[in-house]
């Protein structure tokens, strides 16, 4: 009886966690499909930004506010999600936005300055 109640709250446990970190995206995927994806299933853009030149404001200015940074050169950039207090960072890499595809993610909340 004790393990059949100790294997239920498990499993229960393990419900919660995958909801909470559950993301409808996959490597490779266009960004701008992964977005709409993520939006969707309550995925919210976090704003992280606070700079005013480079091509994170360029991508800012075009409607993306959970951009945080992107290199130089081959462009890679990250970009931040929150949902129920569930921090996601996405990993993209490419030129143009309408080219970028997701590399990565992760579940950590962007620094504070």
């Amino acid at each position: 009886m004790k393990l059949q109640t100790f294997l239920i709250s498990l499993f229960c446990c393990a419900s919660f966690f995958a909801n909470a970190t559950d993301v409808p995206i996959k490597e490779g995927m266009p960004f701008l499909k992964a977005r709409k994806a993520l939006i969707q299933n309550g995925w919210k853009p976090n704003p992280t930004y606070s700079g005013e030149f480079g091509v994170e404001n360029i991508i800012m200015r075009n409607g993306f506010k959970e951009i945080e940074s992107c290199t130089e050169g081959v462009r890679y950039c990250s970009f931040n999600y929150i949902k129920n207090e569930t921090c996601l960072g996405v990993g993209t890499v490419g030129e143009k936005i309408k080219e970028m595809k997701i590399y990565s993610w992760n579940f950590k909340c962007p620094e504070k300055d």
